[in-house]
């Protein structure tokens, strides 16, 4: 399973958010990659509050770690 969760704060109403989603809905999705220009594991959440000039948005990766069911497991 390969879940993506966006999550962020900034000082707009709900019109606003839609409006934002939709753009990015529509965006190139080479320029939106190039957006991101830092990705931090959480376990180093600190790194991402450090700018660097170049900075644009720091994200933070969750990996998941919980053991993965093999091929003919039964569920539980």
């Amino acid at each position: 399973m390969q879940n993506s969760v966006i999550f962020g704060s900034v000082n707009a109403n709900r019109d606003h958010y839609e409006l934002a989603a939709t753009a990015l809905a529509q965006a190139d999705p080479g320029w939106l990659a190039d957006l991101i220009t830092n990705q931090v594991p959480l376990d180093r959440w600190k790194e991402a509050y450090a700018r660097e000039s170049d900075d644009i948005k720091a994200i933070l990766t969750f990996t998941d770690t919980s053991p993965q069911p093999r091929p003919g497991d039964q569920p539980i």
